[in-house]
Order: C-alpha cells, then sequence, then structure tokens
C-alpha cells in the first residue's frame, strides 16, 4: 500500500480510522485496526467517485473481537449465510444492521500471507456484496455471485492505490493470491474455482478481455466461458512463472476495452437482474 511521509500520513490515518465502528476495549489489534481503516478510506473515496456507488449508503466497518465470526454476529443470517457460503466469508454485509462484519482472526491470517493487500481484498469483497445487497436476491448460483463480488472488489479497488508493488523477486500470483487461496478446492461449486475467482477480480481490475461485472458475463464466468480462456488456464497454474510470463499476467494493467475506460467503473452494473 501507498503511504505518505510525515505529518500528512497521520491526518490521512486519523481521518481513515473515523471510518470504523469501535470495537469493545481490548479487543482490538491496533495494527490490523489501522490498516482496515486506512483500506476502507481509500475504498471509500474509490466508492463515491464511481457513479454506480455515489449514491448507495457506504456501510459502516467493524472488525469483530477475535474469536466471533460475522454469520454470528448478523440478526438472522444463520441459514441464509450458510446456504449462500457466506458463513465460510471472513466478510459479510449484514442486512439486519447496514455493517460489513469483518472476522479478525481470517484477516489477521489474510495480513499475514498477503501484506495490506490481503486485508484490501477481503474489505473490497465485502464492499462487493454490500452493493448487490441493493439489489435484493440475487438470481444467479452461488459461484456466480461471489465471482461477481470479487469482479466489483476490483472495481473498487481499481479506483485505489492499493493493488501490490512490484517485488524483486517477483512474485508472479502476487495479485491473485488472495482470491486463488479463499476458499478450500472443495467449496469451488459455492465459491467458483481459484482460476475463476482471480479471473473475477483481474476483469474488475480491468485486466482480463471480459469488459464488466454483469450477471451474464458472471454466469459465464462460471462455466469458463470467457472471451481469453488462455489467461483462465493460465491462472488455474497458480504460481507458475512460465505460464504467468507466457500470458502476460506479470505486469499487467488495466486496459480500455469498448465501453469500459479505465479504471473500471460500475456505470454498465445497472443493478438490473
Amino acid at each position: 500500500m501507498r503511504h505518505q511521509p510525515g505529518s500528512a500520513a497521520l491526518g490521512a490515518l486519523l481521518v481513515a480510522a473515523s471510518l470504523l465502528v469501535p470495537v469493545a476495549p481490548g479487543a482490538a489489534a491496533p495494527d490490523l485496526d489501522a490498516t482496515v481503516a486506512a483500506v476502507a478510506s481509500q475504498l471509500r473515496q474509490s466508492w463515491n467517485a464511481d457513479p454506480g456507488t455515489a449514491s448507495l449508503a457506504w456501510p459502516a466497518i467493524e472488525v469483530l473481537p477475535a474469536g466471533q465470526t460475522p454469520a454470528s454476529a448478523c440478526p438472522g443470517a444463520g441459514t441464509a449465510a450458510r446456504a449462500a457460503g457466506s458463513a465460510q466469508s471472513p466478510a459479510l454485509h449484514c442486512a439486519a444492521s447496514g455493517k460489513l462484519l469483518l472476522d479478525r482472526s481470517r484477516l489477521e491470517k489474510a495480513a499475514s500471507r498477503h501484506g495490506d493487500w490481503g486485508v484490501a481484498y477481503w474489505v473490497g469483497i465485502g464492499l462487493g456484496t454490500a452493493i448487490l445487497g441493493h439489489r435484493g436476491p440475487s438470481r444467479l448460483a452461488p459461484a456466480a455471485a461471489n465471482l461477481q463480488a470479487n469482479c466489483l472488489a476490483g472495481v473498487l479497488i481499481g479506483g485505489t492505490g492499493l493493488q501490490p508493488t512490484p517485488q524483486d523477486p517477483p512474485r508472479p500470483d502476487a495479485v491473485v493470491a488472495p482470491a486463488n487461496g479463499a476458499y478450500a478446492t472443495a467449496l469451488a461449486e459455492q465459491m467458483g474455482t481459484r482460476s475463476q475467482r482471480s479471473y473475477a477480480l483481474l476483469t474488475g481490475l480491468g485486466m482480463t478481455e471480459l469488459a464488466g461485472c454483469s450477471d451474464s458475463a458472471m454466469a459465464e464466468l462460471a462455466g469458463d466461458r470467457v472471451p481469453d480462456p488462455a489467461l483462465l488456464g493460465a491462472l488455474a497454474t497458480g504460481t507458475d512463472r512460465a505460464a504467468f510470463n507466457t500470458m502476460g499476467v506479470m505486469g499487467r494493467r488495466c486496459r480500455p476495452l469498448p465501453n469500459a475506460p479505465c479504471p473500471r467503473r460500475l456505470t454498465g452494473f445497472t443493478g438490473k437482474k
């Protein structure tokens, strides 16, 4: 994540911290809370700048105390969340409270594996589900709905400076690693395959030939029907550097497509089923 020097960084952190819902005294992990606050600050700017979300209410963000899961903290979420696979996610938008609930323990693991980028990914996923919540119940199959949340997360992140910076030696899977490892392979039917989630995230970031996050586009992706199948295949190789180099995944950036400028916007995601 990009940081500002001196007093500017302190001011940004203080502003960002105000976006978090306070948790019980003694339950906070200051480093994680500060990271979530800084990530939320950038994503809120992207949210407010996008015509597709500017008029939507920004959800309050709460990092739960250790040991408490988002599904258990959301009234009435239990059965519905489990049916949709949301009980497996460290980020849940709770319709009853309007809050975005984050699993502290899971986010700490994501941060240890992927740094700030791991936290940004999950906050983005939570915001993606919040956007979808404004549309009412989804008609998509669970896997396609989760891919859509990944795609929307990519759109919001694409309007920020949160993407991983180049590494030396380079890690070809740095951008897609959180999406790739988000769920066990056994949950593919509910949450999409590793390569599909990675492709959906890259689509939101503008790095695939798929122009947007529409219902039809995500349904096609859930069936592995995409305009650049070789890229989808390369993403399935995970950390295979040769495959990533061949497909140009390393160093890939947003590319303008017809009616899809960079960074991607949600203007084409009309909210219609």
